[in-house]
């Protein structure tokens, strides 16, 4: 027997499973930990706030309360001020909205990193997943009713929606970058009932809203720039300074993202609704708005230049790009009929983003003037119809160029 056959060998020890009742449990409570993270990160700049400000009185109940407030719009719930006559408002800032879908993935990698160590099968991963986000739903809720106590409570129902939407984003985004070959039979199921054609215009669907995003983002600081004196003229009518001024140019930049997609709403050429005002590609009829600095960088009232009618041609330009990209990679001598097809889905699938995207940026004032305030839902009609237009002829004319090489 040699010297190695004598050496006995160290076996690692596999971690065992702690049983599908107790990976059930810790999900549900890692579940809880991202919307009270939330609420706390959102309590430190209110409670500073108030705290630096000479002219405030408030109690740090109210600043607790405040921030249950935010959480609660942040998931596009819906609040009351009863003793200013508002029944209803309803604002989700759009960065929040992505810091509190961040605080999810957060909260669910050391789940998803259990789940993967302890081999745990596809069926036991799934309801793991759907365990861990009725946990934020609940905590989420929770959270948002600690408002009661203060001058803004939140309708608890309303938050509803948003939370198991945003928990279900969340949990993707960390089973996609977190998970170790994850396979969910239900997603499983799902991708293999889904034409061959939507898959194919997955991918290039998801870089047009990218494209669309971009193009909001570079008119929306276009405008800022255009007309920055106004937006100074307006902050200095709020006579806000110090610690005041601070959390005001930061709620505004937690709203740049709701901006954005007004801007890309209006290149579509539907209306803009502005309360009792609007705001498309020919005219602005802007009246009453909020005392927010950067509206001052919407155009005043009248009637627009006419190159700003010129705006539908970006969407176009997109699903000109879309058509190209979902069929770049099909054989020159595959039918016209099935490169439209995928081009179609492609564009089906980014509407679709943009439907989202585009309730979750809307707000709204009840009752009174500025009960809504954001895009209108033409806006999605319009801009499936000029994403198909582009990417139908971007196909056809691909299509034809290269059976003609």
């Amino acid at each position: 027997m040699s010297l190695l056959d004598r050496v006995a060998p160290t076996s690692v020890r596999p971690s065992r499973p702690s049983g599908a009742g107790g990976s059930l449990l810790r999900s549900f409570g890692y579940g809880l930990i991202a919307p009270v993270a939330f609420g706390l990160l959102l309590l430190v700049p209110v409670l500073a706030g108030w705290t630096l400000d000479p002219r405030t009185s408030t109690q740090w109940s109210d600043a607790l309360a405040m921030a249950s407030t935010i959480v609660g719009l942040s998931l596009r719930g819906s609040i009351s001020v009863p003793h200013n006559g508002i029944e209803g408002l309803h604002f989700a800032p759009m960065m929040l909205t992505g810091l509190f879908v961040a605080l999810v993935r957060w909260a669910h990698r050391p789940v998803q990193h259990a789940l993967d160590d302890e081999g745990a099968d596809g069926s036991t991963q799934q309801y793991s997943a759907l365990t861990f986000a009725g946990g934020v739903l609940v905590a989420s809720v929770a959270v948002a009713g600690l408002s009661s106590t203060g001058p803004a409570p939140v309708t608890l129902w309303t938050v509803v929606p948003g939370a198991l939407l945003a928990a279900l984003a969340g949990v993707a985004w960390s089973i996609w970058r977190d998970g170790d070959g994850v396979d969910l039979p239900w997603w499983t199921h799902a991708a293999d009932r889904l034409h061959l054609n939507v898959r194919r215009g997955l991918r290039p669907a998801l870089e047009s809203v990218g494209l669309l995003l971009l193009a909001g983002t570079l008119l929306t600081f276009a405008l800022v720039m255009m007309q920055l004196d106004r937006v100074g003229k307006v902050a200095a009518l709020l006579d806000v300074s110090g610690s005041g001024a601070a959390l005001l140019w930061l709620a505004q930049a937690m709203a740049l993202p709701n901006l954005v997609m007004f801007a890309l709403s209006w290149t579509s050429g539907a209306p803009i609704a502005l309360g009792a005002g609007h705001l498309t590609t020919s005219e602005s009829t802007v009246t009453t708005l909020p005392s927010v600095p950067v509206l001052g960088a919407l155009p005043e009232p009248g009637a627009l230049p006419g190159w700003a009618a010129a705006a539908v041609l970006v969407p176009m330009l997109v699903g000109g790009y879309l058509g190209w990209r979902s069929t770049a990679a099909m054989p020159k001598l595959t039918h016209l009929g099935r490169k439209l097809q995928v081009a179609a889905s492609g564009c089906a699938i980014a509407v679709a983003v943009f439907a989202v995207l585009i309730w979750w940026s809307r707000a709204g004032i009840s009752p009174g003037a500025l009960d809504l305030f954001g895009p209108s839902l033409w806006t999605i009609v319009l801009l499936g119809c000029e994403l198909t237009f582009g990417a139908a002829v971007a196909t056809t004319a691909a299509h034809f160029l290269r059976r003609r090489r």
